[in-house]
Formats: structure tokens, C-alpha cells, sequence
């Protein structure tokens, strides 16, 4: 699976950059004034818009940098900087992914997904097909995904405890346990309190704080080279680590035959992995957010295009950073395996800024991991509050009132995060790039076939949503994160035949299941489709004319008349 997404528990190291005590100042300075900026958004939060979707008012600049923090989590980070002092040309490659994915973003989500005047993505299915079907089908999908990326975001918690909070080389567990539960507790306070607005703003500070430490120490890395990139490249290929598929700066240590443990799949391997964060990150359910709180589809579109500029100048950093590292540490200094390249980051923070640095590297991370795990429980509280809602029959015009919201964030913050240190102790490093593969075979094709194809219906749906998730699961039980690798879920057994990214089978499946099942069915709305249509362009509220659903009668079957036509075409 992904090596670029997550990796497995850390195995011990000698932790000689952390400065846990300089890392607990910072991080409880950082946890107040984050609750402060949460609780300051509670005066304004009067309805349940206000509570999940900042009351649409969030501006630009600031939607575009929640953005940028909502897709960057400490792991991904530090495990870009070792990945790119490793692998070198080839990682950096795999970095233009993500930025494609936003860019897929200005060009088909934003937009139309903010104009519908949507919660979630539950509320586009339900304008092209059955509303109960369709509210179950996003749910399903918001909450899957929601569940896996909330084990590693916890894990990512006790991570950074273990990696910057003691010097133990290995984990510290009441130390640990202790971290997660207070951080935990404070994100879940912070939701609760400030909803979508709070959150935003720390996410804000976030991003900023994180963009900060980058940069300087990107300036830092080139000012020791006087501004020289090529002393600078020189250094990096000339110290780096031998590897027999190629040097540094060319081709080959991720592209190249042999690359992946035990399998005759490369370049495929690599290749797909570049292919499924593409086409699959954006896909998110948590980034889609960003969207519905934008104030107007135009400024949907622009949130998308300045988070695509953000991330290009924030992955330029990671990568200076991280050839930097292997030019002035050596390869013989940075993790030379995949397993330890996470320590990458802190020894050249440590080498360039001492312990003062490595402190407020650990509590930024930390309030970046926080901040992720409550933009996940905001996302999941969303799609409990409005498409289980809708499933369950509850009529549209007497929604939940704030306090049934907030006993929601209660209730499944408190679930979220013990359930997440339950699962700490697991191999569990396959969730995130399993999240993106599904992001890419059902999320992307269901949007995709929902926007632009007249004749899609909810048999469609059905079958891209349930279809791709099972077509992915499928393939995830019979790869490299399950079974014949060292790092696998059973490293002992080996029933693996893909190595591959199941994302690039699953997309161009998830369209062809959408596809079948649509042709499949009789159902056909096209009143449904133009009312789509006319929201997602201008963003008008007002819906056009929507016809009822179909049932056979003496003069209708399954929407067809006598003559063969559907219902639409004969009005």
C-alpha cells in the first residue's frame, strides 16, 4: 500500500533530538489559545448552518488555508521529508499528485458541489436518485472513511507523544496514553463549543504555524548553501545512502524493477499510488467541507485554486527539506529504511535549531494532529445529523435542533477517540491509503455520473458507491498491507497477488459500475437532472419542477409510458 500516505508503529530508535520539556510549554500555550479561538466563534453559532457550515460565511484566504491544513497531518510531513532523502527524483514525483488533486478540485467539486447549497455529498445523491438510498450510500461512505481515518488520526497522537514528548526509544505508554486522552478531550471541547467557525480558525492557526516552521527552516537549509541549489543537489546526491536501482537525482529507487518487497509489479506499484492520490484524495468527504462553507460557488472555486498554489509552495519546502537533510546530516544519519525515515525531520530541525526547534516541531505536530481529529468528528457529525436523519424519514424543514448537534459530538467524539487508543497498539497503517482508494472508485465516479450524466438514476449510484467499495476491500485483502511484506498486517503469510494501488482499477470500475447499473434500471428523472443542473450552476435555491417517483400503474411502468417514452418526455 501507499508508503508515501502512512506507515506502521515506529520500531525503537534513539529519540536524542526530542526536548519533551520545551515541547509541554509550547503545546499547552498552543492548546489554549486554539480552545481560546474555538470558544470565540461560540457567540455566533445560532442554528445548525451555523453550527456545521460556519453559516456559509467563511471568506476565501481563510477557507483556502483550512483547506491546505485539512490534507496535511504531522505523519504525511514528516514521512514526505524522510521519503524524499530516501528516494529522492521519484518521491519528489509522487508529490505532484497532490497537487493534481486540488487542481481536479477547482476543475469538477468545487463549484457545483457549493452551489447545491449542500451538508454533504449525501445531498447531491438525493436530488439524482431515491432519497433514502441515497442518504445511506453517503453515509456509508462518510462514515467509512471517517472510521479510518480516525484510528490514524489518533495514532498519530500517540505517534508524536512517543516521538517528541520523551526520550524513551520506545513507547512510553502512560506517557502516550496520557497525551491522546488529553488532546483528544480538548478537540472534542473545541467542536463542541465552536463548531465549523472554531475550528476553522484553528485550523488556521495550524496551517500557519506548520507553513512558519517550514519556511524557516527551509531558509535556513538553503542559507547554509549561500542560496546555491546546486552545492546544495551536489551534497544531497554525493552523502545519500547507496541504492543499486539509481542515484539520487535520477530515476529508479521507487520507479525501477525491484522497488517493492517480493513483487515483479514495478513501476505499476508506484505509478498507481501517484494515480490513486490524484484522483482519490480530493475525494474526502472532510475536504469536501471546505466547499459547502465557501460564501458563493465562485468563491468555491477560488478557495480550491489558492489551496492548489498553497500546497505547491508548502510540498517546494518539504522537498528542499528534505535533500537538504541527506546533503548536510548523510545518509548514514537519516532513516536509511522505510521504517525509521519519520526521524528525518527532527534530527535536521535538531542540527539546524537545537532543542528549541525539536520542542516546538513536537507541539506543532501535536496541535496538528488534534486539529485533524476534529475536523473528522465535525465531518461525521454532519453527515449523523443530516443524511441518518433523512434516512430514517425525518422531515427536511424541522432539523435537529444545536443541542441535539452537540450531544452528537459528544457522544461520538467520546467513541472516536477511545475507540482510536484501543486501536493504537494495531497494525493499522493500510487505512489511509485504503480511504484515498475508495475516494477514488466510488466518491469520484458517483460525483462525476451525478453532475454530468442525464440518465444516471439510484441503481447507478448504488452500484458505483457499494460496487467500488467492494471491488477496493477486495483488492486491499489481497496486497502488500495485508499479506507478503514485512510490514503487512500478517507479515508471516503471504496470499498477496496485487501490489498495486487498488485505486487504479477501482476508479475506471467504480465508472463502469455506475454504468451497468443505471442501464440495468428503468428509473429515469430528467426534470431531477435539470434541477440539478440549474442549482449547480447558478446556485439558486428555488428547485425546478421534480417529478414524483415512478411506480407502475396502468399508464406508467418503472417511468415509461405505453409508448415507451419516459414520463419526462411526454410532458
Amino acid at each position: 500500500m501507499s508508503d508515501i500516505l502512512a506507515a506502521p508503529p515506529p520500531p525503537p530508535v534513539d529519540n536524542t533530538w526530542a526536548a519533551p520539556g520545551i515541547a509541554t510549554v509550547i503545546v499547552v500555550v498552543l492548546g489554549i489559545v486554539a480552545f481560546a479561538l474555538a470558544y470565540s466563534a461560540r457567540g455566533g453559532i445560532r442554528t445548525q448552518a451555523d453550527f456545521l457550515l460556519a453559516g456559509r460565511r467563511i471568506g476565501v484566504g481563510q477557507n483556502a488555508l483550512a483547506h491546505v491544513a485539512g490534507g496535511i497531518m504531522y505523519s504525511t510531513v514528516i514521512i514526505i521529508v524522510g521519503h524524499v532523502a530516501l528516494n529522492g527524483f521519484d518521491a519528489i514525483l509522487l508529490l505532484t499528485a497532490f497537487v493534481i488533486s486540488t487542481v481536479l478540485a477547482v476543475l469538477i467539486y468545487a463549484g457545483p458541489m457549493r452551489n447545491l447549497n449542500a451538508y454533504t455529498i449525501g445531498d447531491l445523491f438525493a436530488i439524482r436518485a431515491r432519497k433514502r438510498p441515497a442518504r445511506l450510500a453517503s453515509a456509508v461512505l462518510t462514515l467509512g472513511i471517517f472510521g479510518m481515518f480516525n484510528v490514524i488520526a489518533v495514532g498519530s497522537m500517540g505517534f508524536v507523544a512517543s516521538r517528541m514528548f520523551t526520550t524513551s526509544p520506545t513507547v512510553d505508554v502512560p506517557i502516550v496514553a496520557l497525551t491522546v486522552g488529553i488532546v483528544g478531550l480538548l478537540a472534542i471541547a473545541a467542536v463542541y463549543v465552536g463548531g465549523m467557525p472554531g475550528i476553522t480558525r484553528v485550523l488556521v492557526l495550524k496551517v500557519s504555524l506548520m507553513m512558519a516552521f517550514v519556511a524557516v527552516l527551509t531558509v535556513a537549509i538553503l542559507a547554509k548553501y549561500k542560496l546555491n541549489i546546486f552545492d546544495l543537489l551536489n551534497d544531497a546526491e554525493a552523502n545519500a545512502a547507496p541504492n543499486p536501482r539509481g542515484e539520487l537525482l535520477t530515476t529508479g529507487r521507487l520507479f525501477g524493477e525491484g522497488a517493492t518487497f517480493n513483487s515483479g509489479q514495478d513501476p505499476w506499484v508506484h505509478l498507481s499510488k501517484a494515480f490513486a492520490i490524484a484522483v482519490g484524495a480530493i475525494g474526502m468527504p472532510f475536504l469536501f467541507m471546505r466547499f459547502f462553507v465557501a460564501r458563493s460557488g465562485r468563491a468555491a472555486r477560488q478557495t480550491a485554486g489558492w489551496a492548489a498554489i498553497i500546497t505547491i509552495g508548502f510540498w517546494a519546502c518539504m522537498i528542499v527539506i528534505g535533500l537538504g537533510a541527506v546533503a548536510i546530516l548523510g545518509g548514514e544519519a537519516i532513516g536509511k529504511v522505510a521504517a525509521h525515515r519519520d526521524i528525518t525531520l527532527p534530527k535536521i530541525a535538531d542540527e539546524l535549531g537545537g532543542s528549541w526547534a525539536t520542542g516546538a516541531l513536537g507541539a506543532i505536530a501535536l496541535l496538528s494532529v488534534g486539529a485533524i481529529f476534529a475536523v473528522l468528528l465535525l465531518n461525521a457529525v454532519t453527515s449523523v445529523t443530516r443524511d441518518l436523519r433523512a434516512a430514517r424519514g425525518l422531515p427536511d424543514d424541522r432539523p435537529a435542533e444545536l443541542k441535539d448537534v452537540r450531544r452528537n459530538v459528544l457522544i461520538l467524539g467520546i467513541v472516536s477517540l477511545v475507540g482510536g487508543m484501543v486501536m493504537m497498539t494495531q497494525l493499522t497503517h493500510i487505512f489511509i491509503p485504503t480511504s484515498i482508494d475508495i475516494g477514488a472508485a466510488s466518491v469520484l465516479p458517483a460525483v462525476v455520473l451525478s453532475l454530468f450524466w442525464r440518465r444516471y438514476n439510484t441503481a447507478g449510484l448504488m452500484w458505483t458507491v457499494y460496487g467500488g467499495i467492494a471491488v477496493t476491500l477486495f483488492m486491499v485483502v489481497f496486497s502488500n498491507g495485508v499479506s507478503g511484506d514485512p510490514t503487512a498486517l500478517f507479515p508471516d503469510a503471504d496470499f498477496k497477488f496485487i501490489d498495486f494501488e487498488p485505486g487504479l482499477v477501482g476508479a475506471p470500475l467504480g465508472f463502469l459500475f455506475g454504468f451497468i447499473g443505471t442501464l440495468t434500471s428503468r428509473e429515469r428523472n430528467d426534470a431531477a437532472f435539470a434541477e440539478m443542473r440549474v442549482r449547480a450552476l447558478t446556485g439558486a435555491t428555488i428547485p425546478a419542477r421534480r417529478e414524483p417517483e415512478q411506480t407502475a400503474t396502468a399508464t406508467s411502468l418503472n417511468g415509461l409510458d405505453r409508448s415507451g417514452r419516459t414520463l419526462s418526455e411526454t410532458h
